[in-house]
């Protein structure tokens, strides 16, 4: 007798929650008994031995890593957002579960663990297993676990639409003009953020908001939250993880025509739209009250600080380490110094080792450019020698896209400042250069997504003095990372507190056409 498919799926729903019964019944008795038997959880990490926390890239630069399983029935994590042409890892950490396409517990059959095939009624693995699939296709892709889809084991995939033209191409405008802001892309959800800044030279015009760009929609929003001061203006912000969240952390800054800066150290959760005053372990590095942060990266969930700018007095050498897990009152320790004073500093990460190439400093009565460039181990805390960046810029940022550093154009001395990116190899100690973004400028938010995107806007125009509010986004399918970079240390002793003015600039390697000067006057210094 044939069956109707109205039965079909009467039957099929009962069969679900008669297991989701036995499941909600043995879970607890499960996890009692296999408590002293595990392994020990898989741990996954980024290639600067972050967690992945959400859609982090692989080292092969189109791989993003899910454990199934991992510390209960749950995918962790449960949402990544990757581009089209990526592949999700799924790896089980432990037996008895499946990967299983479609809404929880009704199985659409796009894709399934353990090979795309039987997706209904579907398939569990056991510990150790790994399953990939490969998205073609932009969309949002829901699946579950066909076991526990009734207690909530399901995760999802956000697939963007990867490029619509390889290269630069604009962006939509931001909702205002904005200068001396952070970039900070926040791989969890996927978004670019810009932080703080303000919106011209004048006192009072400090921006105390994120503005969010979301790949997925094309288009900018102002968040609802206010930031907890005025000091908007060249702080160093990054993402950090504290017990499995990961938020980002800003530090220092000032107000638009002050010459006094703050230490304070505060957190913005994209998740909850909430920013937070850390409420002690303010930076040292700005004891005198008058000194922002220099060059800035991450490294190891640790926020680096190198240099600073002792406000139209000097730049700084000193190092300082941000570790937002350790104890209250002893998260910053002071680290070698720089081998000269660096501030507004091109600073970046690869593969733990802290690169900079380019930085600005002080002559006494303006911000000036220079080639300085060195690396600097945290771990040894020591610091390198690398090929000094071919020309002088300062005042932008450096990135690490796909294991290089890219410095994002900037400069403030004609002939710039700059549309040109610099690309430094670690593992062959050379520079090059990638496509020039569109509009020149300095002092602009810019941040990657590490290996397939890069996100710049605002910023001063071309003449050094008037805010932008457009947008660039540089996309490139298929990156691949280079060498684990090699760099020759130099053993460097303790730091001590100094601050130095005017170091000479390291003259570069080889030859290069030197570019024709633009006329324009030297915009006056604005820290």
């Amino acid at each position: 007798m044939k069956i109707s498919n109205a039965a079909r799926l009467i039957f099929w729903f009962a069969a679900i929650f008669a297991i989701g019964i036995l499941v909600r019944a043995e879970s607890s008795e499960k996890r009692a008994n296999t408590a002293n038997t595990k392994s020990a959880p898989l741990r996954i990490v980024d290639q600067n031995g972050r967690p992945a926390v959400n859609g982090v890239p692989s080292p092969d630069g189109t791989t993003v890593d899910v454990a199934v399983g991992q510390g209960g029935d749950v995918f962790v994590p449960d949402t990544v957002n990757i581009s089209v042409g990526d592949t999700v890892r799924w790896t089980w950490a432990e037996s008895g579960h499946s990967v299983t396409s479609g809404p929880p517990c009704v199985p659409d059959s796009q894709y399934c663990s353990p090979n795309d095939t039987s997706c209904f009624p579907g398939t569990t693995s056991n510990q150790g297993f790994v399953y990939t699939h490969t998205f073609t296709e932009p969309g949002t892709y829901a699946y579950h676990c066909i076991v526990h889809c009734v207690i909530g084991m399901t995760g999802v995939v956000n697939v963007s639409g990867g490029c619509v033209q390889s290269g630069w191409s604009a962006g939509p405008d931001m909702p205002t003009v904005l200068v001396r802001a952070v970039g900070v892309f926040f791989q969890p959800d996927g978004n670019f953020y810009t932080v703080g800044g303000r919106t011209s030279d004048t006192a009072g015009s400090d921006f105390q908001h994120l503005l969010q760009y979301n790949p997925t929609s094309n288009s900018w929003t102002q968040m609802a939250s206010t930031l907890p001061d005025n000091q908007m203006n060249n702080m160093a912000c990054g993402v950090l993880t504290v017990s499995g969240t990961p938020l980002i952390y800003c530090v220092g800054g000032s107000a638009a025509g002050n010459t006094t800066a703050t230490a304070r150290v505060f957190t913005y959760d994209p998740a909850t739209d909430t920013p937070a005053l850390l409420g002690s372990d303010d930076w040292p590095g700005d004891a005198a009250g008058t000194i922002l942060p220099g060059g800035f990266t991450v490294a190891n969930n640790k926020l680096y600080i190198l240099g600073g700018f002792n406000i139209n007095v000097a730049s700084t050498n000193e190092i300082w380490e941000f570790n937002p897990n350790a104890a209250a009152g002893s998260r910053w320790t002071q680290k070698v110094n720089t081998p000269e004073g660096i501030m507004y500093a091109p600073t970046c990460s690869i593969d733990g080792i802290i690169y900079v190439g380019g930085a600005s400093d002080w002559d006494g009565t303006t911000v000036i450019d220079t080639t300085n460039s060195f690396s600097f181990n945290p771990v040894a805390n020591s610091i390198g020698t690398i090929a000094a960046i071919p020309r002088a810029t300062g005042e932008t940022r450096g990135l690490n896209f796909n294991g290089q550093m890219y410095v994002m154009g900037g400069g403030r001395v004609a002939p710039n400042p700059s549309n040109e990116v610099d690309v430094y190899d670690p593992g062959t100690n050379s520079w090059s250069t990638a496509p020039s973004f569109n509009n020149a400028r300095r002092n602009f938010p810019t941040d990657t997504d590490g290996t397939t995107h890069i996100y710049l806007s605002g910023g001063y125009d071309v003449d050094g003095l008037t805010p932008l509010a457009s947008m660039e986004i540089f996309c490139q399918p298929g990156a691949t990372p280079t060498p684990t970079p090699t760099p020759t240390a130099t053993a460097t002793a303790t730091a001590t507190a100094t601050a130095t003015a005017s170091p000479t600039a390291t003259p570069p390697p080889g030859t290069r056409a030197t570019p024709t000067p633009r006329p324009r006057p030297t915009p006056p210094p604005r820290p």
